[in-house]
């Protein structure tokens, strides 16, 4: 697919370098990019073409051109932040030979970001008014996680027969548990080590091992858990306490400030691209197959 912005014609070759720029970039990030995202990828790129192409172009209505001069005199000094091109190339993934891709997103760049100056009408910070307002409104956001705390009984059998003791063991140990026997005395009782702690603390999700998270998350005040097998050996488990998700105090939430900004700023971009797409033509069109 290709399409027709405003006049200019926009080619399928277009969309399918940032299709896989955006592929590039989430994988760079570690995230699985196999081809049952490519949906999800091409509608991002898609997105991205047109918002860019139109951000251009009323940039470029307004203000005029950016002269080849003024990109690289650009690049000239974005190599000198970094404290020179080969370390340009090396803290960008770049090469040499990306001259000309660099000069022309940079250049992109330069004139999408001279609009957002001229059209974006954001705060230089916010005031505590505004920040107290923006915490309130997303406290879904500040929220501690839930914690349980929990003791354990922990037996680690030193072979396969005495891997099967020790089930036994534990599931009689169950039963008198049930029947009122004290938690931490049936621990010291029966542990295999002294020096194993038998209150474990607070836990918050993703502390501790997923089988025993499962376990213990889904469990009340003073339950006693199923044995629990794990690769150290078998443990019952009782919850003693718990702590609901709670809000964060606003003073403890590092980058709230900034948050906010970029959240103003995130709003007042796409209006502005409603604004141009409200008011300009853009018609996809299917090309005719390119000949190798």
């Amino acid at each position: 697919m290709a399409y027709i912005i405003n006049g200019k014609h926009i080619g399928d070759e277009i969309l399918e370098d940032e299709f896989e720029s955006i592929k590039e970039h989430y994988q760079s990030m570690g995230e699985v990019v196999c081809c049952d995202r490519d949906i999800e990828f091409r509608a991002y790129a898609k997105d991205n073409v047109i918002n860019r192409t139109l951000l251009e172009q009323e940039s470029v209505k307004r203000f005029g051109d950016i002269s080849a001069e003024a990109v690289e005199a650009r690049f000239e000094e974005i190599k000198a932040e970094h404290g020179d091109e080969q370390t340009f190339y090396d803290n960008t993934g770049f090469n040499p030979g990306d001259r000309r891709t660099i000069l022309e997103k940079l250049k992109s760049s330069m004139i999408v970001d001279r609009l957002f100056d001229a059209e974006l009408q954001l705060p230089a910070a916010p005031s505590a008014e505004e920040l107290t307002a923006y915490y309130q409104e997303n406290i879904s956001r500040y929220m501690s996680g839930e914690q349980v705390r929990v003791s354990q009984i922990f037996i680690e059998p030193s072979s396969h027969e005495a891997a099967r003791e020790a089930y036994l063991a534990l599931r009689e140990l169950r039963r008198e548990l049930f029947a009122g026997k004290d938690f931490e005395l049936a621990a010291r009782e029966h542990g295999s080590s002294e020096d194993r702690e038998i209150d474990l603390g607070f836990m918050k999700q993703g502390e501790t091992m997923p089988e025993v998270e499962a376990i213990t998350f889904s469990m009340e005040v003073g339950e006693i858990s199923p044995i629990v097998a794990t690769h150290y050996g078998f443990h019952l488990f009782k919850v003693t306490d718990r702590k609901d998700p709670a809000p964060i105090p606003q003073d403890e939430i590092p980058g709230l400030r900034d948050q906010y900004l970029q959240e103003k700023r995130a709003v007042a971009i796409e209006e502005l691209i409603n604004r141009l797409k409200a008011a300009g033509s853009i018609e996809e069109i299917t090309e005719a197959p390119r000949e190798d």
